[in-house]
């Protein structure tokens, strides 16, 4: 027993200096990611009104079906994207498709309720970092049930992360005129652009205009998407 307890402790320890030792080097790969002073100058790229011109012009081809349905085959080659969605994970929204995009074109994040947390964020800023993305769109849509579930069980404390990060646009919505629900999902795409926005990985580079952070919103009935307003911008 004693020979097989050691044989146990020596299996444990050596388990967890390699768990340790992974959490380090990805701790440290990730902060070369969301660290980075300035994005790779190589990386071919799409200046962001541009890039924003080219998603609307895709959902317009979309909302009036003529569609193109560009670049539908499988491709090996590097990816160049010209702008990053963070959308909602509602099987109704699927970004490629509403912005008649093909593969390669558009880096696409999609959580519940349209929020991050910092696996979201760090993947935004690869894209922005290392594959040229000047462009970052958080698009909410009709019917969020992410946003339902939030204004249900707001300010409910023990509540989930997914349901707390949406609290604060369920917050400033309470205090607005009009459909709570309607108020919360554009205010949740907004606050959460201008979050981004002042992340450290973004902030420098939306004050020189070299990255644009924008909030829409996706017409469930209609297929269509508006870019909303956002406070101070």
């Amino acid at each position: 027993m004693g020979d097989y307890r050691k044989q146990v402790v020596r299996r444990t320890r050596g388990m967890m200096l390699v768990g340790i030792l992974g959490s380090v080097l990805s701790l440290v790969m990730v902060m070369g990611v969301a660290t980075s002073a300035l994005p790779d100058a190589s990386a071919p790229s799409v200046p962001p009104d541009k890039a924003l011109q080219q998603l609307l012009d895709g959902n317009r081809r979309y909302v009036s079906n003529a569609a193109e349905h560009p670049d539908q085959r499988p491709s090996a080659a590097d990816q160049h994207p010209i702008a990053a969605i963070l959308s909602c994970s509602d099987s109704r929204v699927p970004p490629e498709i509403i912005f008649d995009q093909g593969i390669g074109t558009i880096f696409v994040s999609r959580v519940a309720g349209n929020t991050y947390n910092n696996l979201v964020l760090e993947s935004l800023a690869y894209s922005v970092m290392h594959l040229g993305v000047r462009l970052i769109v958080v698009m909410g849509h009709d019917q969020c049930g992410a946003v339902k579930a939030a204004i249900s069980s707001y300010p409910e404390r023990m509540a989930g992360t997914m349901l707390k990060n949406i609290y604060p646009a369920v917050r400033e919505a309470k205090g607005m005129s009009g459909d709570l629900l309607n108020n919360a999902i554009n205010v949740n795409a907004e606050l959460i652009a201008k979050q981004l926005a002042a992340e450290t990985s973004f902030a420098p580079l939306v004050k020189s205009g070299q990255l644009k952070i924008v909030a829409a919103r996706y017409a469930l009935a209609s297929g269509k998407v508006t870019v909303l307003p956002i406070a101070g911008n």
